[in-house]
């Protein structure tokens, strides 16, 4: 024990005590304004849910602050934002403390408070360790979350006394004078440091600043901060589990408070016992914090309760002392306050989360039942997280930057024949039932030699780790639950009979479109909608969780087998899409079950609206689940690459809404169901075309028009001019040196190179403009109604644009620092430049040709000269 460092140690040094006694006056006065804010909202409107919300505004909009605004504790100085957001919220919470302040005003200033709390907690963290160094810093972490629970219980029992003595303004205005004592203690005791950005803040662990094994490494810890949420599911569920043993009011306030006392006898005990601050010891510690809640399913009595959750506390909170050590270590300075924010909102997200899944849960098959479930996931997530850490840790004689054998494995891709696509940068690891894509993984070992079916040859190791790990977390999840549920709820005979009769269904469904799904997963480029979900909703509806995950077992399987291992649909994303299709039918149930209204007899409206709700459910977590995956594995994070587009999610809508139906004939009509087919089957064929028709118009590897597309519409808009007498320009776009990037960085990196560039020019022009690639690196723009000088400003914002553009090698998921891009442009106009298609296009392109001689990277524009012949200027 000697050398191990204390409480006393940390507060040795005058800048964390600043620190410390800042934070502690916070909690005590944000405990007393969410007190005060539901006594006050509930006096004005004697509205539960109203008072609800006001109480769920505190905690909710600290998440968006988190994601979004970590990113200033980085870019400017960390003192700077602890001082400026307490004044922000200090002013807030005067406003808040203004007795006429309308209600609607009341919430925006109370959800813009709980933002502010996302910079200042990310600032506060990252510079703890520039004051604590070694096992200071330890002891540092664990005094404040000591002294945290302590403050959170004087915080809330302090405002229950206070506020029977005076108003809730008043009890506002003094939460505003905390946070103006907070500002003050920290301008005066914490030294003055320059901002800590070296590098731009990245959205990601993996922004290219770290070396992948430390970027995997991150993601691992991530996913064993967001186990904390299945650690508390037991304080959720803390009134029926009491009830359950007979235990009286008083007996619940034991229970919840028993996680606390844990929690900080936790902190104390990090201090007293030299753990180290490594992934081996986090992963143990939670592991064993999940054991003791397994215990709840033998109904122990209150007394055996309290200690199995303080255990459980005790064990939690030391796992996050030690990983928050660990991450200090692990993160570098300039990214350590966007790296440790968003890892609390992690944290304070997977409680919120966790904690409303362990109620669904304890509908269904009880509390007891429900916390031993947590105890019993969290071990096993635990676990593979263990796994995932041991496979992306340093290895022995091999440097941090070193290429590893991946680098070399992307070098022996094969193109893919199963897509329009030829080669492109690895799509989401695996996609449900919204999310499937039917192009193979660029990082899939289906090209390497001899794979094999042993399980080191699976493809799914050859996913990204972050990837990999995701899909593990999912797949666990599901297995674990599906397990519980199915012990917990039997089914019945009946259950069994509809299970059946919607299996049958469903084959029969995919056996007459076989031929149509592997049509449309070959021509599949944005998320992937199969119909299946039309009976794994029913199942949900209709018969037991476990059924439900049952049907869609069958029939994924049957998918698989019949019409996508053809086109080379790998099995790891199948699993994947079993998985999170199990958890969304789970969820459906669960807020099934809870609803108070008898939703297929539709008897009444209110029955209708419930099933909105459970289509609503089954929707957003699946759609959630998908784009986690996809959010993962590539850098292009915009919503209709994560959520698909709004046709393909009408497509789902559709579906979810016959599953609906399909459930309601079932039960009342069964004969009915036979209506369902042909229009399920007119629907796939319907989809079919669709998707043919954008796949014969657009280019694979930049999504624009190709080229007969383009020249076709090009034609029709220079009619509609010439009808209209209208102007339109012609832009034609060269990419420069671009035979150099592929010599020098290979063919992959030039494709992203063109995709990203197709993408640039999307977000440069009008949603009606014309975007084509002519071949090669030819791209060309038709922009109707527009002038040649209204395309010569288009030219350089796309100029610019381009510029900036950073472009991901495939082979190693970083982005390439040196390449630089840029382009040529030549422009001209109808009428003035020529009077058909290919008079124009002749133009610009000798435009072009002006453009690169006079040195690239700029736009050239016809304009006519004194006797109307074409002079090109240059700009």
């Amino acid at each position: 024990m000697a050398g191990q460092a204390r409480f006393a140690s940390a507060l040795r040094v005058p800048e964390f005590r600043a620190l410390w006694s800042a934070e502690l006056i916070s909690v005590v006065g944000d405990q007393l304004a969410r007190v005060g804010l539901s006594l006050l909202v509930y006096r004005q409107t004697s509205n539960a849910a109203l008072t609800a919300l006001t109480y769920a505004l505190t905690f909710v909009p600290s998440i968006l602050g988190g994601v979004f605004l970590s990113g200033l504790a980085d870019r400017y100085p960390r003192r700077a934002v602890l001082v400026i957001t307490d004044v922000v919220r200090a002013a807030l919470a005067a406003a808040m403390a203004w007795p006429g302040l309308p209600l609607p005003a009341l919430w925006v200033s109370v959800g813009l408070l709980s933002m502010a709390a996302g910079p200042f907690k990310a600032a506060q963290m990252a510079v703890l360790p520039q004051v604590l160094h070694g096992e200071s810093y330890t002891a540092g972490i664990a005094l404040r979350q000591f002294t945290g629970q302590i403050a959170q219980l004087v915080g809330f029992g302090g405002s229950g006394i206070l506020l029977t003595f005076v108003e809730p303004h008043l009890a506002l205005a003094i939460n505003a004078a905390t946070f103006v004592a907070s500002a003050l203690i920290v301008l005066g005791g914490v030294h003055r440091r320059p901002a800590s950005s070296q590098a731009p803040a990245s959205t990601e662990p993996n922004s290219g600043s770290e070396q992948p094994s430390t970027t995997g490494r991150l993601v691992a810890l991530y996913a064993v901060v967001c186990l904390i949420g299945l650690y508390v599911v037991p304080e959720g569920l803390a009134a029926p589990y009491a009830n359950g043993i007979g235990a009286a009011a008083f007996g619940v306030g034991l229970l919840m408070a028993a996680d606390p006392i844990g929690s900080a006898l936790g902190a104390w005990l990090t201090t007293r016992l030299r753990v180290p601050a490594t992934g081996n010891a986090i992963i143990v510690l939670a592991a064993a914090a999940g054991l003791p809640l397994i215990a709840s399913v033998f109904r122990p009595g209150l007394v055996v309760s309290m200690v199995l959750w303080a255990v459980s506390g005790m064990l939690s909170t030391a796992y996050l002392i030690k990983t928050q050590a660990l991450v200090a270590e692990l993160v570098p300075d300039h990214r350590r306050g966007t790296v440790m924010g968003r890892m609390a909102t992690c944290l304070y997200a997977s409680q919120g989360i966790t904690i409303l899944a362990g109620g669904l849960v304890a509908e269904v098959v009880g509390p007891f039942q429900a916390v031993a479930a947590a105890g019993l996931l969290a071990v096993v997530l635990a676990l593979a997280i263990g796994v995932a850490w041991h496979a992306v840790r340093p290895r022995p004689g091999v440097a941090e930057g070193e290429p590893t054998a991946r680098r070399h494995q992307s070098l022996l891709r094969k193109t893919s024949t199963s897509s329009q696509r030829t080669d492109r940068l690895a799509d989401s690891a695996a996609n449900g039932t919204t999310g499937e894509h039917g192009e193979e993984p660029a990082h899939s070992t289906s090209s390497m030699k001899a794979p094999g079916r042993r399980p080191k040859n699976w493809k799914l190791w050859a996913l990204p780790t972050r990837v990999r790990v995701f899909v593990l977390i999912v797949e666990a999840t599901a297995l674990v639950l599906g397990v519980v549920l199915a012990v917990a709820r039997p089914a019945t005979s009946s259950d069994f009979a509809r299970a059946g009769v919607l299996v049958g269904l469903g084959l029969i469904t995919a056996e007459a479109t076989r031929h149509i799904e592997r049509l449309r997963r070959r021509a599949s480029d944005t998320p992937h909608v199969n119909m299946s979900s039309v009976w794994t909703l029913a199942a949900a509806l209709l018969t037991t969780p476990a059924l439900a995950a049952a049907v869609a077992v069958v029939l994924y399987l049957h998918m698989w087998v019949r019409s996508w291992r053809r086109v080379r649909v790998e099995v790891h994303r199948t699993v994947f899409n079993v998985a999170a299709v199990s958890l969304a039918c789970f969820a459906a149930a669960g807020v099934e079950r809870v609803l108070p209204w008898h939703l297929l007899s539709l008897d009444k409206p209110s029955a209708l609206v419930g099933l909105v709700i459970v289509i609503a459910t089954y929707w957003v977590v699946n759609s959630s689940l998908v784009a986690g995956a996809i959010a993962l594995s590539q850098d292009d994070r915009s919503l209709p690459r994560l959520l698909g587009s709004w046709s393909e999610n009408s497509l789902e809508y559709a579906t979810l809404s016959m599953g609906a139906m399909t459930a309601v004939l079932l039960a009342w009509h069964p004969w009915g169901v036979a209506l369902v087919l042909p229009a399920l089957y007119v629907l796939t064929r319907a989809v079919l075309i669709r998707q043919l028709e954008h796949a014969t118009m657009n280019d694979a590897k930049t999504g624009l028009l190709n080229a007969a597309s383009w020249h076709s519409l090009a034609i029709k808009e220079l009619e509609r001019a010439q009808r209209h007498r209208a102007h339109a320009a012609v832009l034609m776009i060269d990419l420069d040196h671009f035979k150099r990037v592929n010599d020098a960085y290979g063919e992959a990196l030039g494709d992203e190179v063109l995709r990203a560039v197709g993408k640039s020019l999307r977000r440069e022009v009008r949603t009606y403009d014309l975007c084509g690639r002519f071949g090669g690196e030819e791209i060309v723009l038709f922009l109707p109604d527009a002038s040649v000088l209204d395309a010569e400003k288009v030219g350089q914002r796309v100029c610019a644009a381009v510029r900036t553009l950073r472009v991901s090698d495939p082979a190693t998921e970083q982005f390439v620092e040196d390449l630089r891009l840029s382009v040529s442009i030549g422009a001209a106009a109808y009428p003035d430049h020529g009077g058909s298609l290919d008079e124009v296009l002749l133009a610009a392109d000798n435009a072009l040709y002006l453009a690169k001689d006079s040195g690239r990277d700029r736009v050239c524009a016809v304009k006519p000269g004194p006797e109307d012949t074409e002079v090109p200027t240059t700009r």
